[in-house]
């Protein structure tokens, strides 16, 4: 299978680098500007979200534990597993096995770290939004291979997009369905796509003239809009997004979600919000090609081992 560069964007993202420009804590009651935010992705219907989602990064050996998972599953599970992968198209099971599961945000002020581990690799991105700037961590599960460049979202907006919806292309729909997210009153706004014939049906990843069918967005005044860039989707919203629902198909059928799971309104230290690097420090302006190679020969260079390097301590 030939690997693009919106499958590159893709994996790298659950943090996505098209950011807010500014950060602002929304004025109203119990705002949250400091705490720990941990997130969820899922793919309903997806043969391998189950499996996926019993893992657990903190320990290690990721690829191992698929395979003890895969041989756990009786004779008619496998059967009916098959025949479900077997209808998949190779972007949506490339989504499944390279899109982080569970996520971490630290968040203080105008500074935000997010964190999470797929099966292949680890990623954390610290970004200040008063600055505009941040650090991006992509190391391996089962090497020593690491990448490391600071970033300014202006210039990496032009060419590090995942989905990217915006009124151009889609009918946005305020409604009046309410939800309480992670314990977040929030509101549901509907995204339909206007030229069904340029959505895609070949999953997460796409980017270009491709896009997904529908969304559904939930927002919470509680929330800055900022930290939407911790979101594996940009949508241009004034308040900060709680969970979204991606449509890649007619049919609904093959979706993802990404939403809250718990929201802890605590303090966050200096070392809370640091990103520790054993490699040289590289800048995406000028280094852009290298950290795209580097970053895609750690994405699909291994699926197994122990807890990759940069996980535990701050920024030297």
């Amino acid at each position: 299978m030939r690997i693009t560069r919106s499958v590159l964007a893709a994996a790298v993202l659950p943090a996505t680098f098209v950011l807010a420009a500014s950060f602002t804590p929304a004025p109203v009651a119990d705002a949250f500007t400091q705490g720990v935010i941990t997130t969820r992705v899922s793919l309903p219907g997806n043969p391998y979200d189950k499996m996926l989602t019993k893992l657990d990064p903190t320990k290690g050996d990721l690829k191992g534990q698929m395979e003890r998972l895969a041989a756990s599953l009786t004779p008619a599970e496998q059967q009916q597993f098959q025949a479900e992968a077997a209808q998949l198209s190779p972007a949506m099971t490339m989504g499944a096995l390279m899109l982080p599961r569970t996520g971490t945000i630290y968040c203080r002020g105008t500074q935000a770290r997010a964190t999470t581990d797929a099966l292949s690799y680890h990623l954390e991105n610290f970004f200040d939004s008063a600055k505009n700037t941040g650090l991006l961590l992509l190391a391996a599960q089962a090497a020593p291979d690491q990448v490391a460049y600071t970033y300014n979202a202006a210039s990496v907006k032009k060419t590090w997009q995942s989905i990217v919806v915006t009124e151009v292309d889609y009918a946005v729909k305020p409604t009046t369905e309410t939800a309480v997210v992670a314990g977040l009153p929030s509101q549901k706004t509907t995204y339909t796509l206007k030229n069904p014939a340029a959505a895609t049906t070949t999953g997460p990843g796409a980017t270009g003239s491709q896009k997904p069918f529908a969304l559904d967005v939930w927002t919470s005044a509680q929330i800055p809009a900022a930290l939407n860039f911790a979101h594996p989707v940009y949508v241009k919203e004034k308040q900060g997004i709680t969970k979204l629902v991606v449509y890649f198909d007619k049919e609904r059928k093959q979706r993802m979600v990404y939403e809250f799971a718990n929201v802890q309104r605590k303090p966050v230290t200096d070392q809370d919000l640091k990103i520790k690097t054993t490699t040289p420090v590289l800048d995406y302006a000028k280094d852009e090609m290298q950290i795209a190679g580097m970053s895609l020969r750690i994405m699909l260079g291994g699926m197994g081992g122990g807890p990759s390097q940069g996980q535990d301590s701050g920024q030297d």
